[in-house]
């Protein structure tokens, strides 16, 4: 028996393992108390103990596949790795000539561990601005505004030093574990705990004050909260006067947004939303830990402006237990994924082309632009901003497939990615997917995106395939590096993604950009010019680069166009949007679509999380599905008997963009009728995409192409 060190990458916990191996054959995966962390273990080990039966499962791609049937017939023949580089780096080269590299789009992911900064760069040097993933929903827009109005990237920390948390839409011990169990530290030392959810939760049955609003309202909320604190005197005097830029501007928008209007917007009692508000600002340091929840409303931008607003009023930034920001930059000689990506190697005119480089700015090659730009200089040297951003509108890139405007998109690569189940409007990317002259996927099942695919590539999983990730993956900025070697000898005709990228680079012209044959030799490059090897580090498993600092903004200030906190957000004002935070209802509520909402009286939910499944992943292992067998939506008692639905009955959900059939589960942690104008009904976003992925064709014809 031979045990392996390893970081688990069957979520995005990244627990440390140990990984025990007889015989070349997977034995089982545990935790590995001893490292630092687990900074996950939310799946409370369900995983772990599935894990032979996950890598050893019929489901998984062993050799690469080619189609000879019609695009989705799911018939195919086996082909080798050469043949596939050559027909797809020659096909992608055909279309380059004719329409121009932008022809090309990429959806990106982090679904087994990959390297995405080997797939940007790959792209950066074809070409096109085209790529596009989860960072809409997922990270992107925290990480832009956060850096827009800090100028850094403020971790969600918690600490034994926070006496105040406010979970915003974060059911924080399914999807942030790790800093779950930091706030239990931190609740034995008196901390206090605020949930901000429409539904009652594992936090929120837990917090000292609960507040149920009505969903798509955390902004209005979070704005009176601001404006009670104001008004009430109880912001830091001293270092708003010092370190933050538009208090005036600030205040006078929040005073649009008094408790008593408030509290008839969301749901919630004035009373309960004071008592917040004190708790906040009189209980520091206080930090906020935001979920999915915020990312996923159609206004989720400006939910996180009103947070960064809040904690930089009230001074909890930057210190021990609040909002913690990086430390110092200095010389380490590690070679960041920023750096890997090769992102100069795009020229201005090609981001120019990129879809939705135009309206969607901040989020594109302009907002990137500008963040570099003004993110540099007081801290020693220049950073890259955060990951996620740069990147094309997701929504627009399958219109640009399907009308080809402003230019034909003919060719598309997943990896890591299955966008048929996991990006918004099924019917849209089934329609785009189905044109493409050329789509590509590399993964370690057959999914649905995949049956659509001409060729199917077998990617190695991260038991099988050298790990190099940085928590962080500022320049220079590193709180760690992590590493491990291969548990084992990949088994098949599997291979890792830097050498799919590599090996289509190669073809495509771009041999002096990739001087490393294996994923091996780069990460040995990476780590030539630091105190220690990579193969050192992988026995380590861990390199602690940097210590937690705070205060730095006393000497260098903030990395904004001001050198402030920006209430008011110059990068939003360059970028043409409103610098301070607003609500607007959600576009399909009954207050911007009253005719709608009478045809559809309830509203949905989405976005739960289940700790037995990581998105779309697990549920082609028996054991797991097992857990979970249905897709469940969740129904008050009283609104499912005005319906005549029984707990357990299958039921169709129905928007104006389509419907899904799920199984009704009586749930009175939403509320009923009478409680609100139109009741909730909550269905968890993994239930959606299996949904999605057993009814697909009952969903196609009915959903629009909005």
């Amino acid at each position: 028996m031979t045990i392996k060190k390893a970081w688990c990458f069957f979520c995005k916990g990244r627990c440390g393992v140990n990984v025990r191996v007889e015989e070349k054959r997977l034995v089982d995966v545990e935790p590995d108390k001893k490292v630092i962390g687990p900074r996950g273990a939310g799946c409370k080990g369900y995983r772990f103990k599935n894990a032979t039966k996950w890598f050893y499962s019929e489901k998984r791609l062993k050799f690469p596949l080619k189609r000879v049937g019609s695009r989705g017939e799911n018939r195919w023949q086996q082909i080798t790795w050469e043949a596939a580089f050559d027909e797809i780096a020659g096909k992608l080269e055909r279309f380059r000539k004719e329409f121009g590299a932008e022809t090309l789009a990429v959806s990106a992911g982090d679904a087994w561990g990959n390297g995405e900064e080997y797939k940007t760069r790959f792209l950066n040097l074809f070409g096109s601005p085209n790529i596009f993933g989860p960072s809409p929903i997922c990270m992107g827009p925290r990480s832009l505004v956060c850096e827009a109005i800090f100028g850094w990237y403020p971790q969600m920390s918690v600490r034994a030093k926070t006496m105040c948390v406010i979970a915003l839409g974060a059911n924080m011990e399914i999807t942030r574990p790790a800093v779950w169990k930091e706030f239990q530290a931190a609740r034995q030392n008196g901390a206090r705990l605020i949930a901000v959810d429409p539904r009652y939760s594992e936090i929120s049955s837990q917090a000292d004050l609960w507040l149920q609003i009505k969903p798509g309202t955390d902004t209005p909320l979070l704005m009176s909260m601001i404006d009670y604190i104001i008004r009430n005197g109880m912001y830091d005097r001293s270092f708003v006067k010092e370190w933050c830029y538009g208090f005036e501007q600030l205040a006078q928008r929040v005073a649009e947004y008094p408790v008593e209007r408030v509290a008839d917007i969301c749901g919630v009692s004035s009373g309960k939303i004071k008592k917040a508000a004190e708790m906040y600002a009189e209980l520091k340091p206080a930090t906020v830990v935001e979920g999915m929840g915020v990312e996923q409303q159609a206004n989720g931008a400006q939910v996180i402006q009103a947070r960064c607003a809040l904690a930089g009023i009230t001074g909890n930034i930057d210190i021990e237990g609040g909002e913690e920001l990086h430390g110092g930059f200095f010389h380490t000689g590690f070679v960041t994924d920023r750096q890997i990506e090769m992102l100069s190697g795009l020229s201005d005119e090609q981001r120019k082309k990129q879809v939705g480089y135009d309206s969607f700015r901040l989020h594109s090659w302009p907002g990137q632009e500008l963040l570099e730009k003004v993110m540099s200089g007081r801290l020693g040297e220049k950073c890259g901003v955060h990951w996620y951003t740069g990147q094309a509108n997701q929504p627009l890139v399958y219109r640009a497939i399907l009308d080809e405007t402003p230019y034909p998109v003919k060719a598309m690569i997943t990896s890591s990615s299955n966008p048929l189940v996991s990006h918004a409007n099924t019917d849209l990317v089934y329609r785009a997917l189905k044109k493409l002259d050329l789509y590509v996927v590399l993964d370690v099942i057959m999914g649905p995106s995949a049956q659509l695919a001409d060729y199917v590539l077998p990617a190695a999983s991260w038991l099988e395939r050298e790990q190099l990730w940085s928590y962080l993956g500022y320049k220079d900025t590193l709180y760690g590096c992590h590493a491990a070697l291969p548990a084992f000898t990949r088994e098949y005709d599997r291979r890792d993604d830097f050498t799919f990228w590599r090996e289509l680079g190669v073809r495509l012209g771009q041999q002096d950009y990739w001087p490393w044959e294996t994923l091996k030799e780069a990460c040995d490059d990476r780590m030539k010019n630091c105190s220690l090897s990579f193969d050192e580090l992988c026995r380590r498993r861990y390199w602690k680069i940097l210590e937690p600092s705070h205060g730095k903004y006393k000497e260098i200030g903030f990395d904004t166009p001001t050198g402030k906190i920006e209430l008011y957000s110059t990068i939003f004002e360059v970028l043409g949007y409103d610098p301070l935070p607003y609500y607007m209802a959600p576009p399909l509520s009954h207050e911007r679509s009253p005719g709608v909402s009478k045809e559809y009286p309830l509203i949905l939910i989405n976005g739960s999380r289940s700790r037995y499944y990581m998105h779309s992943q697990w549920r082609e292992v028996e054991s797991v599905r097992k857990l979970h067998a249905d897709p469940e939506a969740q129904v008050h008692p009283e609104t499912a008997a005005r319906f005549g639905i029984d707990d357990g009955d299958w039921i169709w959900i129905e928007t104006p963009k389509g419907r899904i059939r799920q199984r009704c589960k009586y749930f009175k942690g939403i509320k009923p009728p009478g409680d609100s104008r139109r009741e909730p009904v909550v269905v968890p976003r993994e239930s959606r995409e299996r949904a999605v992925s057993l009814w697909s064709m009952d969903i196609q014809h009915k959903c629009g192409s909005g």
